[in-house]
């Protein structure tokens, strides 16, 4: 009877002109509330290793806010519909480049029934019959994807991909604001959740910490190798390093105490060796013309080859387009933004750091731009040794935020980054590296401008 009463309202919810066929994407978005219509919530909560971890996932439309919180330090993914963006510690969203993209877009569709609906098919996006209540769904510059229905209910049940693949696998169906919502969302994105919600309000991105811009953008450039300048934070005058290869931003123990600032949470710090720490909040930060008025910061122990109190790491660079002018000993703080210039070098982020397209001597490197290391360029010895192993020219320590550490020098015959060629460069190979880094070291070559927000780097002439 529940069955017969189901079929009945769904003929009732369409009146067909004489001789028309059913739509059967139509029934399919009607029997599941026509979630693409809605902002919907899941919610769940567990504990792993001791410790409390708690999980929301948003969606609306193909747009999605994927949040993870362990006690107080939250993470996690931002979808806008073509592109996939990651947050840590300051909610600062930076682009991820996980070469899911195409298989997100369409995913997208999928979970939210958006492949249900007029507007996907118009928007370019195309629909097929697949099977016995499966689906061939494409969004547009997606990837083609299975979508697997219940033949009764027309809930989801799983998505493949053309091979058969297991992309994901859904539900528990309960109701929120009248949509169905699967609280099992596995797969590429989600988990298994407790509760469901239809919140109020657009779905937006994570804000993170904004900044604003006045007076002089010049901070004069310490005498080391790496880029230390003069800053402030909480009012107190100290020296910040700006260090692409951080995340997320960092403050030294002795700094936090003399702020009389107590270290809550926990974090993995990977880029000062591993350890768990802390973190603390506070502000004003102001850098050359840059002004955060809060952000969060790791802890960290002071770093003895490098005197700094600050690290300002890649997440709060995003707000920020630096001029690295080593001839004249300044960078300039300036405002994000703007068409990238001809010549520029391509930025991409994975795991919230910058990497870059390297050559070194006709090897392609997929490079680390760290301008937290002094070296033009760096490798670990596990790099080196898969060749070609150029001639060893000279011992050395390899500097960088981590500390110094036995290197040896090599010269490679020909390096670009991207477009610029950079012509022979002389090379650190440190035991302990892992992968190819750009270092700062490139401001001996040229003025190096960072627009992490455009996603470019550009190593101007003199």
């Amino acid at each position: 009877m529940r069955f017969a009463k189901r079929a009945l309202a769904l003929a009732a919810a369409f009146v067909l002109p004489a001789g028309a066929a059913p739509d059967p994407l139509a029934a399919i978005a009607a029997a599941n509330g026509h979630p693409a219509e809605h902002r919907l919530r899941v919610s769940g909560s567990g504990t792993y290793e001791g410790r409390r971890i708690v999980e929301t996932l948003d969606r609306e439309g193909v747009t999605f806010l994927d949040r993870r919180c362990v006690a107080e330090v939250c993470a996690g993914t931002w979808f806008d519909g073509t592109r996939t963006w990651k947050f840590g510690l300051n909610d600062v969203t930076l682009p991820e480049d996980d070469g899911h993209a195409a298989v997100r877009r369409t995913l997208a569709a999928i979970v939210s029934f958006a492949f249900a609906e007029p507007a996907f098919r118009a928007a370019g996006g195309t629909v097929e019959p697949a099977g016995n209540a499966a689906w061939r769904v494409r969004a547009r510059g997606g990837d083609a994807l299975i979508a697997e229905l219940d033949p009764a209910t027309f809930a989801l049940r799983r998505v493949l991909d053309e091979r058969g693949a297991a992309i994901g696998a859904f539900g528990r169906e309960v109701r929120a604001g009248g949509a169905a919502v699967p609280l099992e969302q596995r797969g590429l994105d989600g988990g298994s959740f407790q509760t469901a919600e239809a919140p109020a309000g657009p779905l937006r991105p994570p804000a993170g910490a904004p900044a604003t811009f006045s007076g002089d953008p010049a901070a004069a450039l310490s005498g080391e190798s790496l880029p230390i300048v003069p800053c402030s934070l909480g009012g107190r005058p100290v020296r910040c390093l700006l260090d692409t290869g951080a995340t997320p931003s960092a403050i030294v123990l002795p700094l936090a105490e003399a702020l009389r600032l107590e270290p809550r949470g926990e974090l993995e710090i990977t880029a000062f060796s591993r350890f768990a720490t802390g973190f603390v909040e506070t502000g004003p930060l102001v850098v050359g013309s840059a002004h955060v008025a809060a952000a969060r910061f790791a802890v960290i122990p002071p770093v003895a080859e490098a005197r700094f109190d600050v690290v300002i790491g890649a997440d709060l660079l995003a707000r920020f387009r630096v001029v690295f002018d080593r001839a004249h000993r300044r960078a300039q703080i300036l405002p994000p933004g703007g068409p990238p210039a001809p010549g520029a070098i391509a930025l991409r982020f994975a795991g919230g750091v910058p990497r870059v397209d390297a050559t070194l001597d006709a090897r392609a490197a997929d490079a680390l731009f760290d301008s937290g290391d002094a070296a033009i360029v760096s490798l670990g010895y596990g790099d080196y040794r898969a060749g070609p192993q150029w001639p060893l020219a000279e011992r050395a320590q390899a500097a960088g935020v981590a500390g110094a550490s036995d290197a040896f020098i090599v010269t490679i015959p020909a390096v670009a980054v991207g477009p610029v060629a950079l012509g022979a460069v002389r090379a650190t190979v440190g035991r302990t590296q892992a992968g190819v880094h750009v270092g700062i070291g490139i401001w001996s070559r040229c003025v190096v401008e960072l627009d992490e927000a455009s996603e470019t780097l550009r190593c101007n002439a003199r």
